[in-house]
């Protein structure tokens, strides 16, 4: 139903958040046939017949029933509300969906062993509340295990924070609602505090959103490109946030747990990147001291998020109950039924700095230990970068003693062979085709001198290769919109926007940087063949590769990419250097020959 009420939205231009809260609102009361006489925030939403409004909310309610035949639920109404957030808002606040299923999980874990007598004055708190499902499934299990009133529960017992003013909005009206539906007609004290959660250790920080018994919620999903400067600098003053570039859920561990009280309970569902990437060694050395007990339910490949590629996990961690050990299980289908069975992992036996390989924790321990790592034992290479490959890289459609011939869609040109390699794109390797059907021509400008390579002169370029630079020429335009048209500082318009990989050593061990079987990698024997888009393990030293070759090319490494890498939805999993750096070559030691 999202879609085509998005879709709906869009055609009515209704970009209003008051004009969209109070279509769904009117809607779900009209629908639920719910009367309201006390609740000052929803009857202030309501529509009636003397609005102007009115003729588009029976268009709007007859698309809702169209759409969505079944009875609408309190659920309908969260998603609906999540899902007309603009994209460039998830962008920049990470607003996202959360699955009842998941909240449901969550809770229930943080709230299930806590005592009656404690359960009637506890402190829950969702800190990046978005528009209030968290806090909304936390109201409905303290009024079903303690016969508290809402009422009671909205004043005493929960509280949001977001910093979006139509969120807070929106959390409002699902709990006023949430109430409603269960006769409780009443104006609400609410605690849900509009404010930017990074802003919480300054000294105007509201002080009753800390000391929380329970945080639970869905930390916003930006990525550090994403993340602007002001909130980057907000970033730095969390320990958590002191190594690369942190995506923004990263300082929201340390904020939720700084916040808890002791003893108190966090549980999350966010992204699991911070188990291996170099962005959260410094979330790893906070959680590593071993001063709180912590479990980590990873769900590796699977999506939680509907038409979502994020890589998540539920996260638990009770504040200062001391545990020496990690609890870690997998949970690769989804199935939030199955009672998890965790692993105990000894801090001391983590590699704070390399990443957490976690997954059979015990085999791939032993496969990291002995041997030299593989990103000490060879140098790797990414492909060449000219940022506009489809000028530069081409299947020729004929050739003759001097030319090959490239087809575009401006017509056919001749390119002088001198001034052309073979290139590859190692991705393709995962398929099976022929080393010899991949290769495709390069256009390279450059000329090499002792070790260095230098752009070709325009006025050499014009003599020696005028049919290359004729059609380089025709492609100008094009290749000026590299960089976003920042190409100035190129040292000519037809260079490579990158200089990276132009000279390779001789020997070349060619793989994908995705692969859903076993590998195949090839070796070559060229200093002239170029890659790009996949990535290379390259020296001048043939016997290494010899060795790495049959290395990377059995069924043990390819169990350790199984248990170790970052999966994918598709099956794949990736071989990018973070993933596999730290398995080990084995030693061989050479015989002395009599």
């Amino acid at each position: 139903m999202n879609s085509q009420i998005f879709a709906y939205l869009k055609r009515k231009q209704l970009t209003d958040t008051r004009t969209v809260n109070r279509l769904f609102v009117s809607s779900f009361v009209s629908l639920s046939d719910l009367k309201i006489e006390n609740n000052h925030i929803i009857k202030g939403l309501l529509i009636d017949k003397d609005d102007k409004d009115f003729d588009l909310l029976q268009e709007f309610i007859s698309k809702i029933r169209h759409f969505h035949p079944t009875p609408m639920t309190i659920e309908d109404m969260i998603s609906l509300f999540e899902f007309v957030v603009s994209p460039a808002d998830r962008i920049v606040t990470g607003a996202v969906y959360t699955p009842r299923s998941v909240r449901k999980k969550i809770i229930e874990t943080c709230l299930n062993t806590m005592p009656n007598e404690q359960m009637q004055h506890v402190r829950v708190a969702d800190i990046a509340c978005g528009c209030g499902g968290f806090l909304m499934d936390v109201a409905l299990f303290l009024r079903n295990n303690t016969g508290r009133t809402f009422c009671d529960i909205y004043q005493e017992s929960i509280y949001g924070i977001d910093v979006q003013e139509y969120s807070v909005e929106r959390t409002k009206i699902l709990l006023s609602l949430l109430a409603l539906l269960y006769n409780e007609d009443l104006d609400f004290d609410f605690n849900i505090l509009q404010a930017d959660t990074l802003d919480f250790n300054t000294a105007e920080w509201n002080q009753t959103y800390t000391h929380f018994d329970v945080i639970v919620g869905n930390p916003p999903y930006v990525c550090s490109r994403n993340v602007d400067a002001i909130i980057k600098e907000k970033m730095l003053q969390y320990e958590v946030c002191l190594s690369g570039h942190p995506d923004l859920y990263i300082p929201f561990f340390q904020i939720a747990t700084e916040m808890l009280n002791d003893g108190g309970k966090l549980g999350f569902i966010t992204m699991n990147s911070f188990i291996r990437s170099v962005n959260g060694r410094a979330v790893r050395n906070y959680f590593s001291r071993g001063i709180h007990d912590i479990s980590i339910l990873d769900f590796r490949g699977y999506q939680i998020f509907q038409k979502k590629s994020t890589y998540t996990c539920l996260f638990f961690l009770t504040k200062n109950q001391a545990s020496d050990t990690l609890h870690y299980a997998v949970n690769e289908n989804g199935d939030l039924n199955i009672t998890p069975k965790y692993t105990n992992i000894l801090y001391d036996q983590l590699d704070n700095k390399k990443g957490w390989s976690l997954n059979d924790f015990d085999a791939v321990r032993q496969m990291e230990s002995t041997g030299i790592p593989i990103g000490k034992y060879c140098q790797s290479r990414h492909g060449i970068a000219t940022l506009s490959n489809k000028t530069y890289i081409f299947k020729p459609v004929a050739e003759d003693d001097n030319y090959y011939y490239l087809e575009s869609k401006d017509g056919r040109y001749p390119i002088e062979k001198a001034i052309c390699r073979n290139v590859i794109n190692s991705n393709k390797l995962n398929s099976e085709v022929s080393f010899e059907s991949i290769i495709e021509k390069l256009i390279f400008p450059y000329c090499i001198n002792k070790g260095r390579a230098t752009i070709i002169e325009e006025s050499v370029m014009k003599t020696i290769f005028p049919y290359t630079y004729t059609y380089l020429l025709s492609q100008r335009k094009q290749l000026a919109t590299r960089d976003k048209g920042k190409t100035d500082k190129y040292p000519t318009w037809y260079a490579y926007g990158r200089t990276q990989s132009l000279i390779m050593p001789r020997y070349k061990l060619f793989f994908p940087k995705f692969a859903n079987k076993p590998l195949h990698c090839v070796l070559k024997d060229d200093a002239d063949l170029m890659l790009y888009n996949g990535v290379a393990f390259v020296s001048d030293d043939l016997e290494k590769l010899q060795v790495l070759k049959s290395v990377l090319d059995s069924d043990l490494f390819w169990s350790y990419l199984v248990k170790n890498a970052k999966p994918y939805s598709t099956g794949y999993y990736s071989l990018s250097g973070v993933d596999i750096k730290n398995f080990c070559i084995p030693t061989i030691k050479k015989r002395n020959v009599p």
